[in-house]
């Protein structure tokens, strides 16, 4: 174990997790936006589900 302890670097660790985190934020990005977004609710209909007229 203390061959294992002195071998260990801190900074080569550091800058790892760094990287890794790095990474995570980029995989993130896109889908975090969509449920930022999805939070405000749209001011203009979906015009997907097409516009509704009452019949007269």
């Amino acid at each position: 174990m203390t061959a294992y302890r002195d071998g260990l670097n801190p900074a080569k660790i550091a800058s790892e997790i760094a990287r890794i985190q790095d990474r995570l934020l980029v995989l993130s990005r896109e889908k975090t936006e969509q449920l930022y977004l999805a939070s405000f609710p749209s001011v203009l209909p979906d015009v997907r589900k097409g516009v509704r007229v009452k019949a007269e």
